[in-house]
């Protein structure tokens, strides 16, 4: 009788380019589309900055934006919310430009990881702006009933 079925089982686990090449082509496919919305969303808040920066400076130089300050906090806010998910998607292009380079299957683990930072954070936003809409037309329809 064999001692073979006591013995320690083995596997190979060493990444291995064959392993994640199946992984890396549509990854690769959408690296160019990803790192093209990164950059525009990059430069859609430097813009959104500006116009908050603006505002800001409008309403404290003259009586004609009485709220202008205020929007323009709201603007640099905006602002942040156009930051954090291009930031998400360039670290998710830079990962698969990495992944790419080494073949490791831990990197395409990383790559995913900022893809699911992305999607997380846009779905925490969605949910936010379907309670604040909700109390918005909660508001609109209850505010003119206590004032009349």
């Amino acid at each position: 009788m064999s001692d073979q079925h006591y013995a320690t089982p083995n596997a190979d686990l060493t990444p291995d380019a064959t392993n994640t090449s199946g992984l890396m082509a549509p990854l690769l496919l959408t690296k160019p589309w990803v790192r093209l919305c990164s950059v525009l969303g990059f430069v859609s808040t430097v813009f959104i900055v500006l116009a908050g920066i603006g505002l800001m400076a409008g309403g404290a130089a003259t009586a004609g934006i009485p709220y202008g300050t205020g929007v323009g906090v709201a603007y640099m806010l905006m602002g942040l919310l156009y930051f954090m998910p291009s930031l998400f998607l360039f670290k998710y292009a830079s990962a698969i430009a990495l992944a790419q380079q080494s073949g490791s299957s831990t990197d395409i683990a990383v790559a995913l990881g900022h893809q699911k930072s992305f999607w997380k954070f846009a779905g925490v936003v969605a949910l936010v702006m379907i309670v604040l809409m909700f109390l918005g037309v909660g508001a609109a329809i209850v505010v003119p009933l206590m004032m009349g």
